[in-house]
């Protein structure tokens, strides 16, 4: 069998959707909504809703149990296949026009698409369309113990993750991102002459709070203890990469170690499909914290 190569992202994605649903897909946008969206209202009002989705709403004085039961099973299949192919139809949305020739995992996608199919938040689906448009680019850049993580995460740890990324750094040794907040001082005639051996940053005043940290921790996205670097060597060069800014600096004191949250494998893979941008205040504070022990340019 001779393999096409010359497809582009969106012709794979569609060839994927016609597998799985046996037609071709359209944009997220023709797909028709399986329900409203709540409106505010009355607690009854929300109480009916709720019903509705559960699928005991309606005239059922003339229809079994059984038959009620059916019928729940029955909305509840049709929300999932709803919610499977708005996330396939907004990955058209992401594909580039030039992916590897490479096919995906068929059981990479199968499980993909019964991960997807209770995700009906908008936001949680754009996040999973990334991920699909990202797989037909480049087969394999996403585990599927990254995907179960992301089963795992409530739109609130999305949140959490958004700020976490927004204090995240990378460095040219090692490109997983970081998130410093401090440094630890070893033992040093500076330290027996001010009593200071630790400065932290509170992250809790730029976005990022300590029950965040924790949730982030718990579903596997951090790691769970806070890291340190090796001892930086006194005249050391440091190149930092800090959203679309370049932080170069000099090492000016010793025996001086940082500390940082680390990211797990899954919370590096998921950081790129996130739209990052500067948070300037913890820029600023970093830099102070750090002013005895490393000059940065700039």
């Amino acid at each position: 069998m001779v393999k096409i190569t010359t497809l582009t992202g969106q012709q794979r994605l569609r060839q994927l959707a016609k597998a799985q649903f046996g037609t071709v897909l359209g944009s997220a946008d023709t797909i028709t909504p399986a329900e409203p969206k709540a409106q505010q209202g009355h607690f009854g009002d929300k109480h009916q809703q709720l019903a509705a989705r559960s699928g005991a709403q309606g005239n059922q004085s003339n229809l079994s149990l059984a038959q009620r039961a059916e019928r729940r099973l029955q909305m509840q299949r049709e929300r999932q296949q709803h919610n499977l192919e708005r996330v396939i139809a907004q990955a058209l949305e992401y594909c580039p026009e030039h992916v590897s020739a490479q096919d995906v995992d068929p059981d990479w996608f199968a499980q993909f698409c019964e991960l997807t199919l209770d995700i009906s938040n908008g936001s949680m689906q754009q996040l999973w369309a990334k991920i699909l448009a990202g797989e037909i680019a480049s087969p394999g850049k996403f585990a599927l113990k990254t995907l179960h993580t992301l089963k795992r995460m409530s739109y609130k740890e999305a949140l959490a993750l958004q700020q976490a990324a927004n204090l995240s750094c990378r460095t040219r040794q090692d490109p997983t991102a970081r998130i410093y907040f401090g440094y630890i001082r070893r033992p040093s005639l500076w330290r027996l002459l001010t009593g200071r051996s630790r400065a932290v940053l509170n992250l809790n005043q730029f976005g990022l709070t300590y029950p965040q940290i924790l949730s982030l921790v718990d579903i596997g996205l951090l790691h769970s203890s806070e890291i340190e670097s090796g001892e930086l060597p006194f005249g050391q060069s440091l190149c930092w990469q800090y959203q679309q800014l370049t932080l170069n600096g000099t090492v000016i004191s010793k025996n001086v170690v940082l500390q940082y949250y680390k990211y797990t494998a899954s919370g590096a893979e998921l950081l790129p499909l996130l739209t990052t941008q500067v948070n300037q205040p913890y820029l600023d504070a970093l830099k102070q914290l750090l002013r005895d022990t490393v000059r940065f340019n700039g």
